[in-house]
């Protein structure tokens, strides 16, 4: 069985995170698991830019990452979805984890990154500090997901699709994970290759949320002080083939930027189409309790009341609603929203919503 773990960051629905579902597709996997890299794209100053004066960054988040589930739906994937913050506090929750990553970050040399830079089609200099240390959490939690995901998972991944970076860091995972003892087999990783990243000098990258006018300023602005070469218009016309299966792009070495902007346009255009007929798969999160201090704040303040109300917070009932469904006084509903906001269990004002589904309390690491 094909089981397969893989990462996205969904700072906007950039043509690359499109092209990664179908390059999910492509591998032809029974069962995926999704890591959505929320800490790296709250991180992220074009997610910050993104936001309007009605949104806040989960409602942002959630807003991307339903783009990318009704694409996967409509392709018949079959995925769950796991959050990197939830993962690597989860991670870290077991000190062998921890080392683990200390002492594989403690072999690593500046040096090693060089080798970023000779990758193809790559902006590796845009790399973070802090995506280094996501880069092999990431892989980490893979190898142990059954572990640190009972609920979602029983079996292991056995194979990991990754951005060809993973290359310069999987020599120094596996020597360190040779030497140690694995309750699980590592991952054989995949590399999505071949993928040209149009990238403005304000590291902006075509999205479906752009106009026609702002996908050509970045294509221009990135092809501005460039030499096209012909492989990397083929590699342009092979992500958007699966979606633009008539794509013909003439004369594109005298109007390459024009017909390119063009064929993103149309691409996203297409995207949203597909999307807007699907919907979303209910996105379930579970409440992680491995110790004490944790249960004693989120699980022991739970009184029937508090349960009965959070039942009823899936995104459809107002205050006024789940009091007339409970017979609980307005009053005391209100006043329960805001604790369960506080105990971030919940989220929106009118008609709150869950967001977790189930609680997990790890008996085996409670101290």
């Amino acid at each position: 069985m094909k089981i397969l773990y893989t990462n996205i960051s969904p700072v906007t629905n950039a043509y690359t995170n499109l092209n990664h579902i179908y390059y999910l597709k492509k591998q032809k996997p029974q069962k995926i698991y999704l890591c959505v890299w929320d800490n790296f794209v709250y991180e992220h100053s074009i997610f910050e830019k993104g936001l309007d004066h009605t949104q806040n960054k989960i409602q942002k988040l959630h807003e991307n990452v339903e783009v990318l589930e009704k694409l996967m739906n409509s392709l018949k994937l079959d995925y769950k979805i796991i959050y990197l913050s939830d993962a690597m506090n989860r991670l870290f929750k077991n000190s062998n984890y921890s080392q683990t990553l200390h002492k594989i970050l403690a072999k690593f040399k500046i040096e090693n990154l060089k080798k970023g830079f000779e990758i193809e089609y790559i902006p590796f200099s845009q790399i973070s500090l802090s995506k280094i240390n996501y880069i092999i959490s990431d892989y980490l939690i893979a190898m142990n997901l059954p572990e640190l995901f009972p609920e979602l998972c029983s079996t292991a991944p056995n194979y990991y699709l990754t951005s060809e970076r993973f290359k310069i860091f999987q020599k120094e995972i596996e020597h360190y994970l040779s030497t140690t003892y694995l309750k699980y087999e590592s991952p054989k990783p995949i590399y999505v290759k071949r993928v040209p990243v149009i990238i403005s000098n304000k590291e902006e990258i075509p999205s479906i949320e752009m106009s026609q006018e702002r996908i050509h300023e970045i294509v221009k602005d990135h092809y501005s002080d460039k030499t096209i070469s012909k492989r990397e218009i083929n590699d342009l016309i092979e992500i958007f083939s699966p979606v633009l299966k008539s794509l013909k792009l003439k004369k594109l070495k005298k109007q390459f930027v024009e017909q390119v902007s063009l064929s993103l346009y149309d691409y996203f255009s297409k995207i949203l189409e597909i999307v807007q007929k699907q919907n979303a798969k209910e996105r379930t999160r579970s409440l992680f309790i491995s110790n004490k201090k944790e249960f004693e704040r989120q699980i022991k303040p739970l009184n029937n009341i508090k349960l009965e109300i959070l039942k009823l917070c899936d995104g459809n009932n107002s205050s006024l609603d789940i009091s007339r469904k409970t017979g609980i006084k307005l009053s005391t509903v209100s006043t329960y929203f805001n604790y369960l906001k506080n105990q971030e269990l919940i989220i929106g004002n009118r008609k709150p919503k869950r967001v977790i589904d189930s609680i997990v309390i790890n008996l085996k690491e409670m101290n």
